[in-house]
């Protein structure tokens, strides 16, 4: 009799487990059923990502995915735009305590760091939050995502900086150049020897104007490193193209 492969709903391989784990397994999902890591509706199917998110991912396009941040322009590779479903999935993972969400985010930046900056790195690393944040959130979003991302490629994510002040919420401020001056100063690398002569992927969740990675990247090049280069799930908006005005629509004609 063919062996038939055991699942769980979330898409997960279950054919290497022991019954009993198979059915806690089971037990954890019919309590605590799969939803979609970006709207967090329930899943019907297999996975972790809806079909409704899957097709309306804002993916950026090929030529706008790697971007140079900060005035040693690091490269840095962003995978989805931060509108939409992705907004809600990142506010989840952080306001939300959906860290799990984590894990599938990851695949994201994988991929993006894999294909715009495969060869260019040898370690993984992150943008650490404040202590502050770090103790009302109950864990660093960033890390999670790092670790996340580095267990896909068999490696460990190796925490390197240590934010040394709390600042304001970068999203709190719009103008560049207060982003840039929030957080200048803020990071620094506590143990110098474990950077010194490597080249570093630097890992957050969000690049906006990329003033926080090069805040970070800085402290870590200053303190030895050979190279950084970046990765984010999620940065910039989708240009929305306007109506040209005076055409009419189909229907008025």
């Amino acid at each position: 009799m063919r062996e038939q492969r055991r699942t769980a709903r979330n898409g997960r391989d279950l054919s290497h487990r022991k019954p009993a784990a198979v059915i806690w397994t089971a037990l954890l999902d019919l309590l605590f059923p799969p939803r979609c890591a970006f709207c967090g509706a329930l899943l019907e199917e297999p996975g972790d990502v809806c079909g409704d998110c899957e097709a309306r991912l804002p993916l950026r396009e090929e030529a706008a995915q790697l971007t140079a941040i900060g005035e040693r322009g690091c490269p840095c590779a962003v995978a989805l735009y931060y509108d939409g479903v992705v907004k809600e999935g990142v506010h989840a993972l952080k306001f939300g305590k959906k860290s799990w969400r984590a894990r599938v985010f990851a695949r994201y930046v994988a991929q993006a760091a894999a294909e715009r900056l495969g060869g260019e790195f040898d370690a993984v690393t992150f943008v650490p939050v404040s202590w502050r944040r770090n103790y009302a959130r109950g864990f660093d979003q960033a890390r999670l995502l790092a670790e996340e991302t580095a267990k896909i490629w068999g490696v460990r994510a190796e925490p390197t900086l240590r934010k040394i002040r709390h600042t304001r919420a970068q999203s709190s401020l719009e103008d560049p150049a207060l982003r840039t001056g929030n957080v200048k100063g803020a990071y620094a690398v506590p143990r110098p020897d474990r950077v010194r002569g490597r080249r570093l992927l630097l890992i957050d969740d969000v690049c906006t104007t990329g003033s926080t990675m090069a805040a970070a990247a800085e402290a870590l090049l200053e303190a030895g490193a050979a190279s950084v280069v970046c990765a984010a799930l999620a940065g910039g908006h989708r240009k929305v193209q306007k109506p040209v005005e005076g055409l009419r629509s189909f229907g008025e004609f």
